[in-house]
């Protein structure tokens, strides 16, 4: 929710009709939401590691970096990069 709440206010959409739309009828549907966006708790992606699950090479962990682009609101950037050699090494194996 905290990074949901700072994409809007990047994007500067958080007095925009569409999210207000979209909050109002997410906290409808779930007292869970509305609580948490209640909080006005605000986090940056920052960064992490996400694991995937790739039918052929298995599980691959992978380290992530996010960014905000200088001038664009709208946009983010994410990089990822094998968590281990081994995730590397099975990364690599998709390539050839």
């Amino acid at each position: 929710m905290g990074a949901f709440r700072a994409d809007v206010a990047r994007a500067g959409a958080s007095t925009s009709a569409e999210v207000t739309k979209l909050v109002t009828e997410l906290s409808r549907l779930s007292p869970a939401f509305e609580a948490l966006w209640q909080d006005n708790h605000v986090v940056a992606h920052g960064e992490g590691v996400k694991r995937l699950h790739h039918p052929d090479a298995g599980l691959l962990a992978m380290e992530f970096s996010s960014f905000a682009v200088e001038g664009r609101p709208e946009l983010g950037m994410i990089i990822y990069n094998p968590a281990t050699p081994d995730d590397a090494d099975r990364l690599r194996t998709l390539l050839e």
